[in-house]
């Protein structure tokens, strides 16, 4: 638990056997408030009172992924990791959202879906052993990027290393295929060099400083170079 994790998604897959209304191939519902939402993901972790999704109509932009006069519609609701999943809950969801689409598109939706799946939190972990069932892996907060991401190469166990979206470079499948490139460069030089191969000093110390304390001791950095630079800036003031 030392780590922020990423949110989680409910994902709701439908075949739909007619056309929607007023929708676009891309469509987000950010008709509640953003910031209630927000603070239920992250502060105080729930399932979301008045939550906004997004929307997407393949079909529209692609007509061979449904049958003529159907639609292919696939919806996501950013959700807190490691929340209760039911499928009394993912029902609860999927009718808030019916409504709204039904309001928004004027005309009748959930007795038109002829083909209906769900995704959640319980598959992401059974799927992907993913950790609380989160989405997107670690957060994008400052304590976690570049090099304050988990490293690719263990410091305590030697020729372990890591590679996926938890690791540099990052979440997404791209960035996850680059990090299996980047174990690979890895272990060759690794293998080339042998067992004796020196650790990087500056990683190791890093990722043995608790994370509450790394935040502190980045100002206390910033703030020394800032008072160097001004020195530096400032003539009359060098020693």
């Amino acid at each position: 638990d030392q780590f922020v994790m990423s949110p989680s998604s409910l994902l709701f897959y439908l075949g739909v056997n007619k056309r929607l209304n007023n929708l676009r191939h891309h469509n987000l519902f950010f008709d509640e408030d953003l910031e209630q939402h927000a603070q239920e993901i992250y502060n105080t972790p729930q399932w979301p009172s008045r939550p906004l999704f997004y929307v997407c109509l393949q079909s529209l932009s692609d007509p061979s992924c449904a049958p003529q006069g159907h639609e292919n519609v696939f919806v996501l609701i950013p959700l807190a990791a490691g929340l209760k999943d039911s499928e009394e809950m993912r029902d609860k969801y999927y009718n808030i959202v019916m409504t709204r689409l039904e309001t928004y598109t004027g005309q009748s939706v959930r007795d038109s879906v002829t083909l209906k799946r769900t995704y959640a939190m319980r598959d992401f972990e059974e799927d992907y052993k993913s950790y609380k069932g989160n989405a997107y892996g670690l957060a994008n907060i400052l304590l976690q990027t570049a090099v304050f991401k988990p490293p690719t190469k263990s410091h305590k166990v030697d020729c372990l290393y890591f590679a996926g979206q938890l690791t540099v470079p990052g979440p997404g499948v791209p960035p996850a295929i680059i990090s299996g490139q980047i174990v690979a460069k890895l272990i060759a030089t690794h293998a080339k060099k042998g067992k004796g191969e020196r650790r990087d000093l500056f990683m190791v110390l890093l990722h043995k400083i608790p994370p509450a304390q790394l935040l502190p001791l980045l100002v206390a950095f910033l703030m020394a170079v800032m008072v160097l630079v001004f020195l530096w800036l400032s003539p009359g003031l060098r020693v």
